[in-house]
């Protein structure tokens, strides 16, 4: 009954899933991809924050033209890091609206 012990290490096959979004940079393409594709040209991503709380990516969407970058942030978008889903992140028409107004703000 006895088993005999051995020095050698065990292996355990793990099936652990990929993380969709592992860092900042997928975290801000994936923004990138989604603003060109939806929004146009005059906004892009910021920089990207883990948020350990909500295991989700926080990346700010910046309006900005080639005569003046950084007029000021429109939205802010959060990304699920194991599955890259938007978990929050305006509407289109929202965006639009944002930037309309924070350019009649600035003058």
């Amino acid at each position: 009954m006895a088993e005999a012990l051995t020095n050698e290490p065990i292996t355990i096959e793990q099936n652990t899933p990929a993380l969709c979004l592992p860092d900042a940079a997928s975290a801000r393409e994936a923004v990138r991809c989604w603003l060109l594709r939806e929004i146009g040209t005059a906004v892009y991503p910021g920089d990207a924050k883990f948020l350990t709380e909500s295991f989700t990516w926080h990346v700010p969407v910046w309006l900005s033209y080639a005569e003046q970058t950084r007029i000021g942030v429109l939205a802010d978008i959060y990304l699920h890091a194991a599955t890259g889903a938007f978990v929050g992140r305006p509407s289109r028409e929202d965006l639009i609206h944002r930037a309309a107004a924070l350019l009649e703000k600035m003058g």
